[in-house]
């Protein structure tokens, strides 16, 4: 176990940083947008002009929510895709030398884990929206690449719900991760891809 931060470590690089970073920065408006757009066009308990209890609103607010969250999910998929294509390309620094190569691994396999997820998560969510028929988002239209199938559409909007849990329990197990590194072991690997004013 690590006692003390006074040695070396390689770093992430300013853009591997900038990807990280500004991946957590759309994931935390993500989140909880698909909760409250899923919360108020299907559970939500309203009134309606007559006088009704229904439940489930899909005004032009929830319509704009779910704009919102398609065009978010198609940013986050498009910067998870730059970001595969620079790691894989320009490599990644060596891991910490005073981490145990469990914990090298299990780091490895909970981060190529995330990567799968950031890409299925949003391409299932688009999917979905293409079996839909709800191709546009603020009046911007969007490809088709399926057939329509609204009764299909269920389906597959369950899965990138059941993706989307997935991913933020591993985003948890992470941000875990980090603090145990930081406050526990006290070693320096949070630093490798803390921007470099904070660290």
């Amino acid at each position: 176990m690590a006692q003390h931060r006074d040695y070396d470590i390689p770093v992430y690089s300013p853009a591997a940083r900038g990807f990280h970073w500004l991946t957590v920065v759309l994931l935390l408006i993500q989140f909880p947008l698909g909760m409250y757009m899923t919360y108020r066009g299907y559970q939500m308990v309203y009134t309606d002009p007559a006088g009704e209890t229904k439940t489930g609103l899909f005004d032009a607010t929830t319509g704009n929510l779910y704009d919102g969250h398609k065009l978010l999910g198609i940013t986050i998929l498009s910067l998870v895709v730059l970001r595969l294509f620079y790691r894989l390309t320009a490599g990644a620094p060596p891991s910490d030398n005073s981490v145990p190569p469990a914990l090298v691994g299990i780091s490895h396999l909970t981060h190529w884990s995330i990567y799968l997820l950031l890409l299925a998560v949003p391409i299932a969510g688009y999917i979905g929206v293409s079996y839909y028929g709800a191709l546009s988002a603020f009046g911007i239209p969007l490809p088709a690449v399926t057939a329509k199938d609204e009764k299909f559409s269920e389906q597959v909007f369950a899965y990138h719900e059941y993706l989307g849990w997935a991913l933020l329990a591993l985003i948890a197990l992470h941000f875990a991760a980090a603090i145990y590194h930081r406050a526990v072991r006290k070693d320096r690997v949070v630093e490798r891809m803390l921007p470099k004013r904070i660290v």
